[in-house]
């Protein structure tokens, strides 16, 4: 931020930080969190309760009473005490003083105010108490700090063709390969995916599991959308079957207002009871949409223990999260574990994080990365994949959800280019995933994962450790190919609401239809919590029960492609339209090097849920 730089802060100006206590041993927890998450371990499902957590890993009152006293001889004020940090606040030179670090005012680009010039430094007499320190950057913006908004809500209607579930509507069109494409599919149900990833059990709904969904603010309207969604689709709601925990206060930022984020909301909710349709849902909304936010309601969750499973359709580049809320979202995952909470995280809609291509500089990557808190070694990181249903509702196959499009000549039967296009330019969106740049490898990969990913450097280039690889899992996120979601949005003219369903993807679509398979595997195994579900899914690795997903499910030259028309205005589905071949299965080209292969791989991971995959995970192999 050196070209903002207006120098020294005023040392009189108010600051404020929260000082995040370490807790009680935390080796011994990072130990325990991986000994209660491992098949064959003597630990294995020994989860502690909220209060045994915090009796012998959380933080001790001798910490508390440590870091109040510091702040009191540094001319600091304690304004708040929790379990988990103390915020003080006070003049900035008293806090320069007490961290070490510098105050500068900074103003450019849309952002002004005082930030620490460098990081601070947590004080020696502090260093066994203390986790990290947050709050100090004060700089008013004109963007969130998860500047990748959540995947998009619900796709207006397409205006033409589409083919029913099963049935190929041909479109008159060719494909690179010179065969007749089909137009896209109309959207499955939530049944018909249930179907196609093999739960034919009819006593299977996740009766029992309680689901929790974690998103930003909260829709008006989610609530009725998901009563009349799940009637709409036979499946209501029982009385008291879904309810909300929301932040007492809702911070409005410019570019992240609540009512961007209800399309993604709705889908979440609508997706784990389109999987899991008797699980118990608690959607817990956050203040905003900033790490810090986010950090706040993952912490109700396991203080609280909502939940068993977590589902959180939304994250951010490494580098844009921050090393300091990184810190916090992995204690909290580290609770969880110990707790028996299982959180699954969508990998991101924006593949590799290219800062070339439109996705990649929308979420303001600076260069090849994956995305947190996906990355993180304690979360199942969910990719997503194109499905396509056979004519008796049955899986078909799938490709890596990575999407080219190219427009149509005006003879509406050949295509402006040889698809499937040029990289970046018809790129359209694909499933995170590649090689962490922050995270070693955790033990649950290092026997699965191929070394050519562990070590591979974003742009070719091969490391001298093995890193953390994501996804984890992958299924349906392409929004050609996605579920039908019911929502209530305004009108053009803004005057009236309307009730719709539409078809929608991304991997916030994904991440909680697996949230709500894993709901089905507890149901399954008698109810009980399973907690970190990675080592135990790395086990299935090669048994059949995951479905090895490629990108050449027809042969290396029959790519899957589909016909689809597109208004010029989507987002009130007006104006002109213009009509397009998308392939998919192509997620980014060059540096990118994203591709769903045999075997484990960077784009689709394991693979997807088969028909066998409840039960081998109940029961993994020696």
């Amino acid at each position: 931020m050196s070209g903002s730089d207006r120098g020294e802060a005023a040392e009189e100006g108010p600051v404020e930080a929260r000082i995040w206590l370490a807790g009680r041993d935390p080796e011994a927890a990072t130990r325990y969190a991986q000994a209660v998450s491992t098949p064959r371990d003597p630990l294995y499902r020994h989860f502690l309760t909220p209060a045994e957590f915090q009796e012998r890993f959380g933080p001790s009152a001798l910490q508390s009473q440590q870091v109040a006293a510091w702040a009191g001889k540094n001319g600091l004020k304690t304004t708040e005490t929790t379990a988990h940090y103390i915020s003080v606040s006070g003049p900035v030179g008293a806090m320069e003083k007490a961290l070490a670090v510098p105050f500068h005012t900074y103003d450019d680009h849309g952002r002004s105010g005082t930030a620490p010039a460098r990081t601070p430094t947590i004080p020696h007499e502090l260093a066994s108490a203390v986790l990290t320190v947050t709050g100090l950057d004060r700089l008013n913006t004109a963007h969130p700090a998860v500047a990748e908004l959540p995947a998009p809500g619900p796709q207006p209607s397409a205006p033409g063709p589409c083919s029913p579930v099963g049935k190929e509507e041909p479109s008159g069109f060719t494909g690179a390969d010179g065969r007749v494409v089909s137009w896209a599919p109309c959207g499955y149900t939530p049944e018909q995916l249930r179907e196609a990833y093999g739960v034919r059990d009819p006593g299977l709904t996740g009766k029992g599991v309680t689901i929790a969904v974690v998103n930003a603010y909260t829709s008006p309207t989610m609530a009725a959308d998901l009563e009349r969604y799940s009637h709409d689709h036979g499946e209501p709601l029982r009385p008291g079957q879904y309810r909300e925990v929301n932040s007492q206060v809702w911070d409005q930022l410019d570019s992240c207002s609540a009512n961007t984020w209800y399309g993604e909301q709705t889908k979440d909710v609508q997706a784990v009871h389109g999987m899991a349709p008797e699980a118990d849902i608690v959607y817990v909304g956050a203040r905003n949409c900033t790490p810090s936010a986010f950090n706040e309601a993952l912490l109700k969750v396991v203080d609280l223990r909502l939940a068993d499973v977590v589902s959180c359709s939304w994250g951010e580049t490494t580098d844009g999260y921050g090393v300091q809320e990184r810190l916090i979202s992995h204690s909290v995952f580290e609770q969880g574990a110990i707790e028996g909470i299982g959180f699954y995280v969508a990998s991101g809609d924006a593949g590799y994080e290219d800062p070339s291509t439109g996705p990649g500089r929308a979420s303001g990557s600076r260069r090849l990365q994956v995305d947190y808190p996906a990355s993180d070694p304690l979360v199942t990181a969910v990719g997503g994949t194109s499905l396509s249903v056979g004519a008796n509702g049955a899986y078909a196959h799938e490709t890596s959800w990575g999407q080219y499009r190219v427009a149509a000549r005006a003879d509406a039967r050949t295509w402006r280019d040889v698809p499937p296009g040029d990289y970046p330019r018809d790129w359209v969106a694909g499933t995170g995933g590649g090689t962490s740049i922050m995270y070693e490898q955790p033990w649950y990969q290092a026997p699965v994962v191929p070394e050519a990913l562990s070590r591979a450097l974003p742009g070719g280039a091969t490391g001298k450790r093995a890193m953390r690889v994501v996804p984890d899992i992958a299924l349906v996120a392409d929004p050609l190919t996605g579920m039908l979601v019911g929502e209530t949005t305004a009108t053009a003219d803004g005057k009236d609401l309307h009730y719709g369903e539409r078809r929608s993807g991304g991997t916030s679509l994904s991440c909680p239809l697996f949230a709500g398979m894993q709901a089905l595997v507890q149901q399954a195994g008698g109810g009980r919590a399973l907690g970190f579900a990675n080592p135990a899914l790395y086990l299935l690795h090669g048994s059949g029960a995951i479905t090895d997903v490629t990108d050449t499910p027809l042969g290396a030259d029959h790519p899957v492609a589909w016909t689809v028309n597109r208004y010029e205005d989507q987002a009130n589905e007006t104006g002109p339209w213009s009509t397009y071949l998308a392939t998919t299965g192509r997620n980014g080209e060059g540096a990118a090097r994203l591709r769903a292969t045999k075997g484990f791989d960077n784009t689709t991971g394991l693979g997807s849920p088969g028909a066998a995959y409840i039960g081998a995970y109940l029961r993994p192999p020696l």
